[in-house]
């Protein structure tokens, strides 16, 4: 039997963005990343990724290519970026798939409701700039008046 445990947390950091644990577990592995979000410019400002538990002493050497990500944009090609940089021969996949996974719970948690500290009109344009990164890849995205009516009916609450 094969049991794999994914976590993820979301602490708001005001005047910033957000901080993003992510908890990978298995038989063989133990990782835990941490990734600061800039919600104003999405970038990555940190990321860093300690191994608890991996089944291979090499394992530490392809940990240290997430250091390629600090300072990263997030959007169009930034999935092909971190399976080029992180998750290739010279990487960990379970590594990029944490990071992966980070921005996505990032996005969900974000999209809730805007942070007390970030003026709302930059939390809707900057809702607007990532319907339009991501149009082209989610089905909701790529319908552009239903998200921006449904954007209008989130700060009408």
């Amino acid at each position: 039997m094969y049991e794999k445990i994914e976590r993820y947390e979301i602490r708001d950091i005001p005047g910033v963005g957000f901080e993003i644990l992510g908890y990978w577990q298995d038989d063989l592995h133990d990782l835990r990343t941490r990734v600061v979000f800039n919600a104003h410019n999405f970038t990555l400002e940190d990321a860093e990724v300690e191994a608890v538990r991996v089944p291979f002493e090499l394992c530490h050497e392809g940990l240290k290519t997430i250091e390629a990500i600090k300072g990263r944009a997030i959007g169009s090609g930034f999935g092909k970026m971190v399976g080029r940089m992180l998750m290739g021969k010279q990487g960990c996949y379970h590594m990029g798939e944490l990071i992966m996974g980070s921005i996505k719970a990032v996005l969900q948690a974000a999209s809730r409701e805007c942070p007390e500290w970030m003026p709302e009109d930059i939390y809707r344009r900057r809702w607007v700039e990532w319907i339009d990164k991501y149009r082209d890849v989610c089905i909701y995205f790529a319908q552009p008046r239903v998200c921006q009516e449904d954007i209008q009916k989130a700060f009408e609450k």
